[in-house]
């Protein structure tokens, strides 16, 4: 016969096997998302090793772009000595052709790449740069043309060149946008002239229902000498407007994802300092499901390097973290997603955090 604590025990060991079962599970789906990140691809002047060296460089630029936040890291010294030998971090690559449209035309080569994660994140804290994991906020972006009179906000649907070149220009920057439905309930929550005149009220009010954490807006307006953006960006612990000039509406609008990547990077984005551990009390954990949805967020997170259980008690779990950096930067990565509530978040005891079912 065993006795209680034994029962205990043997159960506990289960548990947590079992746990380790559908770890492994979730973090296959992870990592399929966090692929994207490190996927990009290039035009290709040919087949041949200087040409595949060019667009190898070209698209590791544009993945540096996303997981830096820095529209201009490529331009900076500090990574010329990634950027001259790309082939280190590729994983897997492949040249695809598309067909041309007439026989006139010639057909389009571009290269597709996606990098290595672990040994391209790794260069990163060497060379003291900072890096943005997959926890980003959701942005939702208010659109506002007004094109030599004709004025209109860009919703989502349809194929609109604004709303195109919006999501080209969140997809390079790695940047998780959307644009509203604009349908009636979005007509009589806002309208064009409140975006324009920039009220906060109607465009708080009207995002509502999209659940957003950041919101983004935008006013673009052409003029005698090419395209005007005012860009505003409100919420994540961030509220600035920036202008914007450029010859035409779709570098406005890249412009203007590419300064609201920027300043959430600042918020978000991490510099890898010396290891620190820290102790993390999640309350709510009532089935497996529960612990391998937490044991695989907390590991996901860009300062966590090792996650440990320490203690099991009742609905109560207490994690163990081994930090590549400060303990400010896990916290806010922590509010910004939507898996757990901090409770205390303060002082040398264990941090209380409850799992939002």
């Amino acid at each position: 016969m065993f006795s209680g604590m034994e029962m205990r025990g043997m159960m506990l060991r289960r548990v947590l096997l079992c746990c380790l079962c559908l770890l492994a599970f979730d973090q296959s789906a992870l990592a399929a998302r966090l692929d994207k990140l490190f996927q990009a691809d290039a035009l290709a002047n040919g087949r041949d090793t200087q040409a595949r060296q060019d667009a190898l460089r070209q698209a590791l630029a544009t993945v540096l772009v996303r997981i830096t936040g820095d529209a201009a890291i490529a331009d900076r010294e500090v990574v010329q000595s990634l950027l001259d030998k790309p082939g280190r971090f590729v994983a897997q690559f492949r040249f695809n052709e598309s067909p041309a449209a007439t026989p006139d035309d010639v057909p389009e080569l571009r290269l597709w790449a996606q990098f290595d994660e672990v040994a391209l994140t790794r260069e990163l804290r060497k060379l003291g740069l900072p890096y943005w994991g997959r926890d980003r906020p959701d942005v939702l972006v208010w659109l506002a043309v007004d094109d030599n009179g004709q004025r209109f906000l860009v919703s989502d649907s349809g194929l609109d060149p604004f709303a195109e070149a919006l999501r080209d220009a969140a997809q390079h920057n790695g940047l998780p946008a959307s644009l509203p439905l604009l349908d009636l309930q979005d007509k009589h929550a806002i309208s064009f002239a409140d975006l324009w005149g920039g009220f906060p009220g109607p465009v708080q009010k009207a995002s509502e229902r999209y659940r957003p954490q950041v919101v983004l807006i935008g006013r673009v307006s052409r003029s005698s000498s090419g395209w005007n953006g005012q860009w505003s960006l409100l919420g994540a612990g961030a509220s600035q407007s920036w202008i914007v000039h450029g010859d035409t509406a779709e570098a406005i609008v890249h412009k203007g994802i590419s300064g609201a990547t920027g300043l959430l990077a600042t918020q978000y984005a991490v510099v890898a300092s010396d290891e620190t551990s820290r102790l993390v009390s999640v309350q709510g954990i009532n089935r497996l499901n529960d612990y391998a949805r937490v044991q695989t967020y907390l590991a996901s997170l860009s300062p966590v390097d090792q996650v440990q259980v320490a203690m099991v008690s009742g609905d109560q779990v207490q994690f163990s973290l081994k930090l590549n950096t400060s303990e400010q930067s896990l916290v806010k990565l922590i509010r910004l997603g939507r898996v757990l509530q901090p409770v205390t978040t303060e002082g040398d005891a264990p941090w209380q955090f409850r799992l939002i079912q």
